[in-house]
């Protein structure tokens, strides 16, 4: 059976995006009832997330892939619902939810602005809203691994994959409090988070890598077997550090802004 689109996140990333919605929420701290919108909701980390924590709330999930959003409902709970919906233009009229955030997906839109508008635009004034995106460079230390022996043993088409991946809109706090701010949001604050990935075993870790950006599935079908081969073996050396395979736990850092929409 070929695995789907939902299959591939969520051994790449699902896991941990339901880890680092524990700590995004706290963040957040949106009131415990009215409604809240999840932007970007993929299979719904997030929102069933917020679904447990704020069990009085009406909490929509919205995402542009059909696939994700048949994920998330194998976990549906029922103050939820789902809807296909652009992050650029959301299918709600203005002042429609109390809190709107996005997680993990402002660094993979076009036009990441013109979402942030979009959240704006569909929450009440005095409402909150909130994101949060990886640390690639600095903090996704599992992403690291690989990118950096892929710069040397596959150099220049490594070290070019490298600064792709590394090369996003909003890459420190600053950036994003701007970006808030720039929407006319008030109060605004920034933070970095951090949770740990943990691998069962170099497989473990080597299957969540080649899922967890199309970038790095297609660089490296693509090489040359040998040096496939090599790269596949010095990442190796890196996750075991001299010792045998097993359990490993990286850190991996976010960072996070929030706001409040004016009057």
């Amino acid at each position: 059976m070929n695995a789907t689109t939902a299959d591939i996140y969520e051994i790449a990333m699902g896991r941990w995006s339901r880890r680092l919605s524990r700590n995004f929420l706290d963040f957040v701290a949106a009131p415990s009832c009215g409604s809240l919108i999840d932007v970007g909701c993929g299979t719904g980390s997030l929102t069933l997330a917020a679904a447990t924590r704020y069990p009085k709330a009406r909490i929509v999930g919205v995402d542009l892939i059909p696939d994700y959003l048949s994920e998330a409902l194998l976990s549906a709970a029922p103050n939820v619902s789902f809807e296909t919906g652009d992050a650029s233009n959301l299918p709600f009229g203005d002042d429609s939810f109390d809190t709107a955030f996005s997680q993990l997906l402002l660094n993979d839109l076009e036009g990441p602005a013109g979402a942030v508008s979009e959240m704006v635009r569909v929450t009440k004034p005095g409402g909150r809203i909130a994101a949060s995106v990886w640390d690639r460079a600095g903090g996704l230390s599992f992403i690291r691994l690989f990118l950096d022996a892929a710069a040397v043993i596959a150099y220049p088409a490594g070290d070019e994959l490298r600064s792709r991946i590394f090369d996003i809109p909003y890459q420190s706090e600053d950036a994003l409090f701007d970006l808030w701010s720039d929407a006319g949001l008030r109060d605004v604050d920034t933070a970095t988070l951090s949770i740990r990935m943990d691998f069962l075993d170099f497989e473990d870790y080597w299957q969540s890598l080649l899922g967890a950006h199309s970038l790095i599935r297609d660089f490296f079908t693509s090489l040359d077997p040998e040096l496939a081969h090599q790269l596949r073996t010095a990442t190796e050396r890196s996750y075991l550090g001299g010792k045998d395979d097993g359990r490993r736990s990286l850190v991996a850092s976010a960072m996070v802004v929030r706001g409040i929409v004016g009057e």
